[in-house]
Order: structure tokens, then sequence, then C-alpha cells
């Protein structure tokens, strides 16, 4: 790992020339609410990838991270070192293809906890991978990495890949990967904090959302118990459209007259 740095100089000194050239590619989050994916389009235009493309999860459209590569002259990086934002994503770099990047972070769209129960890995979401790359140990790290020579943070923290990057052209359908017991002590926490930010951010999008008549910290416990009640204390890091519908529908049974 590196000191924090400037994302933008940390991704120009990664990817310099080695033995083969290397691209810099950016995983976007699709449930920011600095909206990444269309300053993207708006400021670059070059190739992005649904990452949810070609599984059972690709109509899952407002919420889709995607996978874009970029230049060192990218108007997009410009927003990025502008933006007060800290969860839009984060960057990596590899001499692999785009397509070979793309098989191999689509293939951790979920992955499997030591109970053995699947969940969505919140991949696109740099806190929750930053505190996975380093409580894991090297060789689960390596799997975790697969082509990327480094992976690239907002804050410019820099985890490099512990072994030879793997280009394997035939990805593994997920959830392959299993999270080790002692790391998922060390994120539960996180992995909570990461729930509860995500789905008042999707309720607060809900048309006449009860949530927006409440002071936040209020409305924080609020959505909260209702996880709680929902989650039965398992594990989860990724609420499904359904799911964020039911907490909606009963904070609306629960608010006062005139909120409706």
């Amino acid at each position: 790992m590196s000191e924090p740095c400037d994302f933008r100089a940390q991704l120009q000194v990664a990817s310099q020339p080695a033995e083969n050239p290397s691209s810099v590619y950016l995983v976007l989050s699709g449930t920011s609410a600095a909206k990444p994916v269309q300053h993207f389009y708006a400021t670059d235009g070059l190739t992005a990838l649904p990452l949810f493309q070609g599984t059972q999860y690709a109509g899952w459209h407002e919420v889709m991270p995607f996978l874009v590569q970029v230049t060192d002259t990218s108007e997009f990086l410009d927003w990025i070192g502008e933006t007060d934002s800290v969860d839009w994503g984060w960057g990596l770099v590899s001499d692999a293809s785009l397509e070979e990047v793309f098989g191999h972070i689509r293939s951790l769209t979920k992955i499997v906890l030591p109970d053995g129960k699947e969940v969505f890995f919140r991949y696109w979401d740099a806190r929750y991978l930053g505190a996975i790359l380093s409580g894991v140990d090297d060789i689960c790290r390596a799997r975790l990495m697969g082509p990327a020579h480094a992976v690239v943070l907002p804050d410019g923290k820099v985890t490099h890949h512990p072994g030879t990057p793997d280009h394997s052209t035939s990805p593994p359908e997920f959830p392959w990967f299993s999270l080790p017991a002692e790391t998922l002590e060390k994120i539960a926490v996180l992995c909570w904090e990461c729930l509860v930010d995500n789905t008042i951010s999707a309720l607060s999008k809900k048309k006449h959302s009860p949530l927006n008549q409440y002071p936040q910290p209020i409305a924080r416990q609020k959505v909260e118990r209702h996880l709680r009640r929902l989650t039965g204390g398992e594990v989860v890091t990724e609420l499904s459209s359904e799911h964020v519908q039911t907490i909606h529908n009963a904070l609306l049974r629960e608010a006062p007259k005139g909120v409706h």
C-alpha cells in the first residue's frame, strides 16, 4: 500500500511503461449521488461497459456500475480532481484488454461469505474494496486483483498486485471468491454503514419519500431499524429494488398524516 496522494498523479505513476504498455481503467459507481457515469459521458465519451451486462442483473439500470477506459488527458480525470465525492468509484492499471478486465470484474458480482451465503460484492465502493484488499492475505489479494497491476483509490492509496497479474480470458462464473472469516470480522461495521448509506440514498430518490421529512439523524435511525428487521442480523451488502420498496412502504405507513 502507498501513502495517500493525488489520484491522477498516482494513476500516472502506476501506468508508467514497464515490460508491456498499460492502460488506465475506472470502475464507476451507479449508486453515487455525484453521478459519475453521467459526468463521464458528458466529459469523455470513450468506451463504457455496464458491469451487470450478461448477468441476471442486467436490468438494474438505476444502480449499474460501469467499467470505462481513460487516457492521461481525459477531461473526466479533471472532474474527479474537482469533485468532493469519495464514492464515485476507483481506478486500476492493467496491460490486459478492456474485455479481459471487464470479464474479471464482472465475475466479482457476488462472493461467498464464510457461512456459505452468497452476497453482492460492492466492488464499486472504494471504501469497501479498499478495506477488503488491505484485510486479506497476498493469495486472496492476487485473486481479487486478477489482471490489475495496481488499484488506485480516490484518496490516492495504491494497492499493487502481490505477484503476476492473471490474464485469464475465461473468468469463472460468480460467485467463485470466498471471503475469509477474519476479513469479514474486520469489515462488518463498514459493510453495515455502506448498506445504510446506500439504502438512504435509494429511498431519498423515491417520489414523495417520507424519509425526506425527517432530520437526518432520525431518518438514519428509522432506516437502520427497518434494515435490522429485514436482514435479521445477517451480513448484507446490497438490497434489491424490492427490498428498498418494502422499506419505503413501511416508512409510508408510519409517517405522520400529511407526509404522504
